[in-house]
């Protein structure tokens, strides 16, 4: 699948023929939310009471988990352009899935980008009673000693990809062991099931002080204030490895420009609201950027990640 930005900018601000437009909203609007309840849909329920209060109509956020996003995001392609249904999108959902899956039920060119909603880093962390100490250290056992798993979310995931990253410019070899959650591959490594992870620093913060783990870098641009010690890959020497899961908010293209503006700027507005970022954890860096820009970092990703499947053989059997 191929995608150029000036036809994703296109396909997404394109507006039907000129007509008279009812008030907008003028019903409650869904919020597609392609995860299960409990998995972080406190932050999209908090910016669907922020912005409720800024466009006058409730914001119902509506589970529907599965298949990577894919389900949740079948839905919002297919729902009516009207702006009264909405998606939330991650990396996976418009930059990953499309390489991996030949039949997806949805295509790039089916999203209209509304604003992005947050970029986090992934950590890599090695178990307590791993040689090595610090990230050069590490990186040295790893090197003797090819073959070694780390802990993820699952093949093709961003975790798994920025170890594909890793292993392309450092020559080490590494298996990468795919787990229903992030809790699942955190309880093996603090164990000793498993020598490393790949992964949200959130999952691991909370876990700091137990001394089963070691936090070797983030990929991150810089260091964050919840992880102070922890340097970043580009510190470390690895600039390449600048990496950050996000997600954002489109709507079906085909919604009329002025209804993609007026959701652009509200939820923009809400991302930005004391509400919203008190539900942030502490790796998220949350980032409301314009629709222009927001197409213009799912092609970069799209592409950037295709490259880096095509060269590393990567794929999901």
């Amino acid at each position: 699948m191929r995608i150029h930005r000036r036809s994703l900018l296109a396909a997404s601000l394109v507006a039907p023929a000129a007509r008279a437009q009812p008030a907008f909203p003028n019903r409650p609007i869904r919020l597609i939310y392609p995860f299960a309840p409990g998995t972080g849909d406190g932050l999209a329920r908090a910016l669907a009471e922020a912005a409720r209060d800024i466009l006058g109509q409730p914001i119902v956020v509506e589970n529907k988990p599965g298949a990577n996003t894919m389900i949740g995001a079948e839905a919002a392609a297919r729902a009516s352009p009207d702006g009264h249904a909405l998606g939330w999108v991650t990396t996976s959902t418009l930059a990953l899935n499309p390489h991996f899956h030949p039949n997806l039920p949805y295509r790039l060119q089916d999203f209209a980008p509304l604003t992005l909603v947050y970029r986090a880093p992934v950590a890599f962390a090695a178990a307590a009673d791993l040689p090595g100490g610090d990230f050069a250290g590490t990186m040295a056992h790893l090197r003797q000693n090819p073959g070694l798993a780390f802990g993820s979310v699952g093949n093709g995931s961003t975790p798994h990809l920025v170890m594909e990253m890793l292993q392309g410019i450092t020559g080490i070899r590494l298996v990468n062991a795919g787990y229903r959650d992030e809790q699942a591959a955190l309880a093996d490594l603090m164990t000793g099931r498993i020598p490393l992870y790949a992964g949200s620093l959130d999952t691991l913060l909370p876990h700091r002080g137990s001394g089963r783990f070691r936090v070797l870098a983030l990929s991150s641009p810089q260091r964050l204030p919840a992880a102070p010690a922890v340097p970043t890959f580009a510190e470390l020497g690895r600039p390449e490895l600048v990496v950050r899961d996000w997600h954002g908010i489109c709507a079906p293209t085909g919604t009329p420009t002025p209804i993609l503006l007026r959701l652009a700027d509200a939820l923009s507005a809400a991302v930005r609201s004391p509400l919203v970022q008190s539900r942030a954890t502490p790796d998220m860096a949350l980032d409301p950027i314009s629709l222009e820009d927001f197409a213009t970092l799912i092609h970069r990703d799209f592409s950037f990640y295709g490259k880096l499947i095509q060269t590393r053989g990567i794929n999901l059997g």
